[in-house]
């Protein structure tokens, strides 16, 4: 058996169609809490008041990108 790396491509030249640039438009509470500047406490007590909207799959918490940066937050309210 002959070992021929040389058909091999590399990471560079690697397939566009599987190279993912589409940005994660689903974020976790963390993340979403990082993003927005508050805690993550801080943003599920928003959530709780209906002032973030919010997607629940299953018992988790998921924010969309797009929600989050229409969603303005009063600091301290």
């Amino acid at each position: 058996m002959v070992n021929d790396t040389k058909s091999l491509p590399s990471l560079d030249q690697a397939n566009p169609i599987f190279l993912n640039r589409i940005p994660c438009e689903w974020l976790k509470t963390e993340q979403a809490a990082l993003y927005l500047g508050v805690t993550p406490n801080a943003l599920r007590i928003c959530v709780h008041r209906g002032q973030v909207p919010v997607y629940h799959f299953g018992r988790r918490l998921r924010f969309r990108l797009a929600d989050l940066r229409a969603t303005p937050l009063k600091k301290g309210a």
